[in-house]
């Protein structure tokens, strides 16, 4: 009797579900195939309970017919189904591909409507096969609305998936189905600054900082822990991985060579540098290939462009450090800030000239990446060395001077209000939520769910006492 597999996959994760019945065609949009029956309790399955009732309304199918997205409402499957069929082709555009065939088609299917009661978990993943073919369903909850950039992830993930089946008979695979996910965060990152819309000041910051996470931990990461990431690793996370795709495309033909590693990676289960070293052989030119490729392409993305415009707190920090002077006096070399000019004392025109030129270099490179507005305050800076250099009473130096921070402190203080009127009207105006405050949430769980360590110290106890000594009478 052969076999019949169903594979339940929740974010990547799949699970081999064998039951002994005769194998027969699943229906794509069979409503109850998140709750298959096997005969065991549906309690160990990983996806979210679907009403084996719900009827499926309308269906619209992309142009490739890669992606089908069924129930919501006329415009989300609309939206949905321009989205996949565009993440499709940025996939292809990334990798160097041409049209190819469809393996695998992807259903999304949206369940409940706005205000229905959430269920336990808004995305799950479902890999079935008939005989002819395999089906990936996308069950997402429609309850709270659709997080386009968790489907986008969704359905890259989906797209790699399709990638590793091509070849594969259905129902021959014979291990888990797994979509790393330092491949999918580095994927969109690459795509991103691919089309320019990649954020250089985050690469900035994790380059600059001795930030978490080491090369064997980005490549082992799975999606459980990084789901219990909080904010800032997420983004270093992603960052990272980033970097490393972007690496691997910089290796020699390193298009077909990713679009290769994506066709084994899913259902490989070795080591994952053994994998890339098959697929990229110049990392095999030294033991810390990868490593090196990796942080040269961290620090490239890290670096600003000349045309790259500071902010306003950036341009007062460099600003600070240009306005120096910079002579010789008794014999040592001085450098004092310009609020100071008067300790110059009685220096030659020519000591003078000296004195400024590293400064007037300063300013010139500033402004080509300084704020905008301050640009007109650098040429006045400029003219002001000038006229200190030419033996201008020390007085109106001053005067001028003062007259240009008072300018930088209004600029600054406008700014800032600007900043905070921004801030109050994306506030008051906001129609949906941001999930930012979801690490505070989770972090808050945790921490009630985590067993109290019971301590019995004297400092404990003190603060104990103390505890229900101040507390409010009543429970008020």
């Amino acid at each position: 009797m052969m076999k019949r597999a169903s594979i339940l996959v929740f974010c990547g994760a799949v699970t081999l579900l064998v039951a002994e019945d005769p194998p027969k065609a699943i229906p794509l949009l069979d409503t109850d195939a998140i709750v298959p029956d096997t005969g065991e309790a549906p309690t160990r399955l990983e996806g979210p309970r679907v009403n084996p009732g719900l009827a499926v309304r309308g269906r619209v199918e992309t142009a490739s017919g890669q992606f089908g997205v069924s129930g919501g409402t006329a415009d989300v499957r609309a939206s949905l189904a321009l989205q996949a069929e565009g993440e499709r082709g940025r996939l292809h555009e990334l990798l160097g591909l041409q049209k190819e065939a469809v393996v695998m088609p992807i259903e999304i299917l949206l369940h409940g409507a706005p205000g229905d009661p959430p269920r336990a978990r808004p995305l799950a993943m479902e890999l079935r096969f008939t005989r002819d073919t395999y089906l990936l369903n996308v069950h997402v909850d429609f309850s709270r609305g659709i997080d386009h950039e968790q489907m986008r992830r969704a359905m890259w993930r989906g797209l790699i998936y399709d990638r590793s089946l091509e070849g594969v008979a259905p129902g021959g695979l014979g291990g888990p189905l797994e979509a790393p996910v330092w491949l999918v965060e580095g994927l969109l990152e690459a795509d991103l600054w691919r089309r320019g819309a990649g954020d250089r000041q985050l690469y900035e910051g994790v380059f600059k900082k001795d930030l978490p996470f080491v090369v064997d931990e980005v490549l082992a990461m799975g999606d459980t822990t990084h789901a219990r990431l909080d904010g800032v690793s997420r983004e270093v996370f992603r960052v990272l991985s980033g970097a490393l795709v972007m690496a691997l495309l910089e290796q020699p033909g390193g298009r077909a060579s990713l679009a290769s590693f994506c066709g084994e990676v899913a259902r490989f289960e070795g080591e994952m540098p053994i994998l890339l070293r098959r697929h990229f052989p110049s990392l095999n030119l030294s033991q810390n290939g990868l490593v090196k490729w990796w942080a040269l392409t961290l620090a490239k993305l890290a670096d600003a462009p000349l045309t790259d415009s500071m902010s306003i707190a950036e341009t007062e920090r460099e600003l600070d450090r240009a306005l120096r002077l910079r002579f010789q006096l008794g014999g040592q070399m001085k450098q004092i800030p310009l609020s100071r000019h008067a300790e110059a004392g009685d220096l030659s025109e020519a000591d003078r000239l000296i004195a400024i030129r590293s400064a007037q270099e300063s300013l010139n490179r500033l402004s080509y990446r300084c704020f905008p507005s301050y640009r007109p305050l650098l040429l006045e800076y400029q003219e002001l060395l000038v006229d200190w250099a030419g033996g201008e009473d020390e007085q109106v130096i001053e005067g001028l001077r003062l007259g240009l921070e008072d300018t930088r402190t209004i600029m600054e203080a406008r700014a800032l209000r600007g900043r905070d009127f921004l801030d109050y009207w994306e506030i008051s105006g906001a129609s949906e939520l941001s999930g930012s405050f979801d690490d505070y949430l989770r972090l808050k769980r945790e921490l009630a769910e985590r067993p109290r360590v019971e301590r019995d110290d004297p400092i404990s106890r003190y603060l104990d006492r103390m505890e229900k000594a101040l507390a409010p009478k009543g429970g008020r």
